[in-house]
């Protein structure tokens, strides 16, 4: 038996994640490794670490596990000023740079809700003329979040979470008692598996979105998802951190770029002088 079967999974979820557990978060971890146990059946949490340490344990069950650590809170349009701001850096972005398509990563996409509001906003502008066509990746850790974002479905709460009357009659239908995203602006938006730690995504982005991460993990792992992620933008494209995020002590290859008081991350672009 392990001394502590809960300090285990948690060295093992951030081995595997960078997401950390500790302190009073322990109970909150204890909780989730519980319900595993509950409907897998198996009759305590040092039978659960047993399994994990043998050579039995499936695939799906260290799914299940990094499923129920990472927390999918998410809603359409969190935090507003982020998208109209958004809407405003791609604006003026096309005025110096001409692109033929705007390439969006959500990085850590959850259920789908993110990339969602961030697909209606480029959707409003390219009906407007106002930028090319546009595609999204959205990605994340979570099997089961990205089956619920694939499926297009949400309920009546989820849809009433951010989402406003006029964005919900245009984008969404009535299926039973959920909400279906109209098809033509879910197939603008892929959406797959992706561990941060070990990407498996090579494309480079105009706009990644890497918002409410960075906050549980530690600073060599935020060291490390970013400088990846820095390799993957654009010259001129940006990555966009949650509200309370910042790269100070992080990063040294960007630099912030406020726009209506939000961040936007560059790259650090070298010019050469001609010598004459």
């Amino acid at each position: 038996m392990l001394l502590n079967p809960v300090a285990y999974f948690a060295g093992y979820i951030e081995r595997e994640t960078g997401i950390i557990y500790e302190g009073n978060n322990d109970y909150q971890l204890k909780m989730r490794l519980e319900e595993i146990c509950r409907t897998e059946n198996i009759s305590s949490i040092d039978e659960l670490a047993k399994l994990f340490q043998s050579s039995n344990v499936s695939l799906s069950l260290k799914q299940k596990l990094l499923d129920t650590s990472t927390n999918n809170e998410t809603l359409f349009f969190r935090d507003p000023k982020c998208f109209t701001s958004l809407e405003k850096f791609l604006v003026d972005l096309l005025v110096y740079v001409d692109l033929p398509e705007i390439r969006v990563w959500s990085a850590a996409s959850s259920t789908g809700q993110e990339a969602l509001s961030v697909a209606m906003i480029l959707d409003d502008l390219f009906a407007k003329g106002k930028i090319p066509n546009f595609s999204i990746l959205a990605t994340d850790i979570s099997d089961k979040a990205i089956k619920k974002s694939k499926s297009g479905l949400y309920t009546e709460f989820e849809t009433s979470r951010g989402l406003s009357p006029e964005r919900k009659a245009k984008y969404f239908t009535k299926e039973g008692d959920q909400w279906k995203v109209n098809s033509l602006l879910h197939s603008k938006i892929k959406f797959s598996y992706n561990n941060l730690i070990r990407s498996s995504v090579y494309d480079t982005f105009h706009i990644i979105l890497l918002r409410n991460v960075l906050i549980y993990q530690k600073v060599e792992m935020k060291k490390m998802v970013i400088e990846n992620l820095s390799k993957q933008l654009e010259n001129q494209g940006a990555l966009v951190l949650g509200a309370g995020e910042t790269l100070v002590g992080i990063n040294d290859n960007l630099h912030v770029e406020l726009v209506d008081g939000v961040s936007f991350y560059k790259k650090n672009i070298m010019v050469k002088k001609n010598i004459a």
